[in-house]
């Protein structure tokens, strides 16, 4: 992580003011007709206030000011705006903001790697000095800075979220709000095309704020407009007139690459429609080679994982079909090739099995975005198959639905074992990146659902679904009193949870453990749910354990289901038909229940 005076020394690659490109662009669109520049530019203008976009794309990040007489905005000449001083009086002083910055620079940046910290960090220091010296503040970074300390205050390890509360005199939570709102009313100030690279950034990570915050619809509509906001300044294409540095270029590549990954996830996440028409896109990869190290014998950049996202991404928009529907066998298979040959494309680094492990110590970066490339992948692959783990089979099943629905347990296994290997590599630092509470509750979910259908008790694998439930509802137990998804995924699966431990057909034993299930050896969900095949933390002892019945348990799960989520009222007992009568709020807008058919038994009672 570096220290408070590296923010101001770090070395970016030459990057042209916005006046030189604005000179060049002149130059290079009119070299042919020297006397009809202003006319011209002046028409284009117009133009784009219809809302026609230039066809040449050769503004940089879209900047439509070319020259001071046609720019709507100069800051140098106006009066410094209330959004402005709002987000100034709200900024905490130096010391502290650059504790946020490195924060974010050193540890959540590489969820997504929005921003490239040497540019960054130049820029960060350029504003400092600008401030101190009275220069004017340019909006669109002011709302950057903001957004980044907003998402930062939300990935606070205890003792720095500690000091910070006591030394500024607000919760953390209070503190990121705060910040959140301030950067959303001045960037309403900053008109459609105006703001740039910049603009975007700060968009995406307006995004990311909200889906830590559990507002996936939220999320999705900011993404949205961050999407419009890129095409509006070209990014979907990469323009052979465009006059640009190696550097924004790469930049741009890296920063729609991104967008289009949000993007095909979220889409899948909240079972809608793309907002990326594929049809009119045509952009490139990044080259990944702004960083120093990522040579051909070196770690990958710290952007690879989005680059092998997209690759992924491409893969499932070659099948056309969305969360929930059902694919046919054809799909299905095809699907899972395709996603298998992804997996063995990918970095030595980021394999699986036997991964290039020597980098890892000195690139912090490389062993979370390896879990989460196999998280993402795994989601992926189990999607056409998520159908068979919701049917109930009888004599009249097929052996082709009993072979799906064997292959649909194999990978919801093997996604939860991935899914806790995330977790424990995030757990509780960065426990509020979304995709580790999402994995867990949505295969939890449908490993449920899988018993539930399970009449004849012939599940493939039974017993190793029941281990996985179980340890669903322990990690997820353990999010909930810190990310408001964990508490909404431990509310519910917990409760569904429990309505499996009665059975329509036999009475069976809850067996307790007193504390949290801890951590399973990777790619073991014991061979049966007993003593044997379980593994517990330090604080387990088998006096904590009640008396098994004579048959086996349907299910072990923490003690701690008994224990209320704060701030959330918990009923002793919920059955099957009540499940959907649950208040799951804005959750609802994101799993299907009917899909779980998770009301086919009667209510069962306690």
């Amino acid at each position: 992580m570096p220290s408070d005076s590296s923010l101001a020394s770090v070395e970016v690659p030459s990057r042209k003011s916005s006046s030189d490109e604005e000179v060049e662009n002149i130059k290079y669109e009119h070299r042919e007709a020297p006397g009809t520049e202003i006319p011209a530019l002046a028409a284009k203008g117009e133009l784009r206030n219809l809302g026609y976009l230039a066809d040449d794309q050769n503004l940089p990040f879209g900047n439509a000011a070319l020259t001071p007489a046609l720019s709507s905005s100069n800051p140098a000449s106006e009066a410094v705006s209330s959004e402005m001083k709002n987000v100034l009086r709200l900024l905490p002083p130096k010391p502290y903001t650059d504790i946020l910055i490195q924060r974010y620079l050193g540890v959540i940046n590489f969820n997504y790697y929005c921003l490239y910290p040497p540019a960054f960090s130049q820029d960060y220091a350029a504003w400092w000095l600008n401030r101190a010296n009275g220069k004017p503040l340019t909006p669109e970074f002011t709302c950057l800075l903001i957004r980044v300390c907003a998402c930062s205050m939300q990935y606070l390890d205890a003792e720095v979220q500690k000091r910070l509360e006591s030394e500024l005199g607000e919760s953390a939570q209070s503190l990121s709000e705060n910040y959140h709102h301030a950067a959303k009313q001045l960037s309403n100030t900053i008109a459609p095309g105006k703001g740039g690279l910049t603009q975007i950034q700060q968009l995406f990570l307006t995004a990311t704020w909200f889906k830590s915050e559990s507002l996936f619809v939220e999320s999705w509509h900011t993404l949205s407009s961050c999407i419009h906001e890129a095409q509006e300044l070209g990014m979907h294409k990469d323009s052979p007139k465009a006059v640009l540095s190696e550097f924004d270029i790469e930049m741009r590549r890296r920063i729609w690459c991104l967008l289009y990954v949000w993007d095909w996830q979220m889409s899948l996440l909240l079972s809608r429609p793309p907002i990326i028409n594929q049809s009119y896109c045509s952009f490139q990869l990044p080259n990944t080679q702004l960083e120093s190290h990522a040579t051909e014998d070196g770690p990958p950049s710290p952007i690879t994982h989005i680059a092998a996202q997209v690759e992924l991404g491409r893969v499932i928009g070659r099948v056309p079909a969305t969360m929930g529907d059902t694919f046919d066998n054809n799909q299905a298979e095809s699907l899972k090739s395709d996603i298998e040959r992804w997996f063995a494309s990918l970095p030595s680094a980021y394999q699986e099995t036997d991964p290039d492990t020597q980098w890892d110590n000195e690139h912090l970066y490389l062993p979370l975005q390896r879990r989460q490339l196999h998280a993402i992948g795994y989601m992926t692959m189990l999607l056409p198959y998520k159908a068979y783990l919701t049917r109930t089979y009888d004599s009249k099943s097929t052996d082709v639905d009993r072979f799906r629905r064997e292959t649909a347990v194999d990978i919801a296994l093997h996604l939860m074992e991935v899914s806790h290997r995330l977790f424990d590599h995030v757990f509780p630092l960065n426990a509020k990146f979304h995709l580790v509470t999402f994995l867990i509750f949505d295969t939890g979910a449908y490993l449920c659902s899988a018993i539930i259908h399970d009449k004849g008790r012939r599940l493939p694998r039974r017993d190793n679904v029941i281990q996985a439930i179980g340890l669903a509802c322990s990690l997820t137990g353990k999010l909930a009193p810190i990310t408001k998804t964990g508490a909404i995924c431990y509310r519910v699966l917990s409760r569904l949870a429990k309505s499996l431990l009665t059975s329509a057909n036999k009475a069976t034993s809850l067996t307790r453990v007193e504390g949290q299930t801890s951590q399973m050896d990777d790619g073991q969900f014991g061979p049966s749910p007993n003593l044997d095949g379980l593994s517990f933390g330090d604080s387990f002892s088998p006096e904590s354990l009640s008396s098994l019945d004579s048959m086996a348990a349907e299910i072990f799960l923490p003690a701690s289901l008994d224990l209320p989520v704060p701030g959330m009222d918990t009923p002793p007992f919920m059955g099957v038909g009540d499940f959907t009568n649950l208040d799951v709020g804005q959750f609802d807008q994101i799993w299907d229940w009917q899909n779980l058919d998770l009301t086919l038994l009667p209510s069962l009672s306690a």
